[in-house]
């Protein structure tokens, strides 16, 4: 139980710390990844691995990132979503209309994984 409110704590910090935002709409689309999946990302809302989980969007000095509320990661046979597990940003690689989502690996090594925007989304 602590360690929920200690992640769901982090997650409002950061979100309500005095990083740019940026709209959630931006975003909004499905991303996909041959290995992993689909995540579907809709005006603050994600659908991932059966699982809906809430996010922002924001700018730092790498770019445009989506902050999910829980652990949205990647192994190479899916999508790892963790409610126990410090939330990681997903980075988008363009703040006005972005065409790929990048997750980092569920694994101690850490790969990464990028996922394509799907045509129409």
């Amino acid at each position: 139980m602590a360690t929920v409110v200690l992640v769901l704590g982090a997650w409002a910090y950061l979100a309500l710390s005095g990083k740019p935002r940026l709209p959630t709409s931006i975003a909004n689309g499905r991303y996909s990844n041959g290995c992993c999946g689909t995540i579907a990302l809709h005006d603050g809302m994600m659908t991932v691995a059966n699982r809906r989980v809430d996010y922002i969007v924001g700018l730092d000095k790498a770019g445009p990132y989506v902050l999910p509320t829980a652990h949205v990661g990647a192994s190479a046979q899916a999508i790892v979503v963790r409610s126990d597990a410090y939330p990681l940003k997903l980075r988008l690689d363009d703040a006005v209309h972005p065409h790929q989502l990048e997750l980092l690996g569920d694994a101690a090594d850490g790969g990464r994984y990028s996922f394509a925007r799907v045509n129409g989304s």
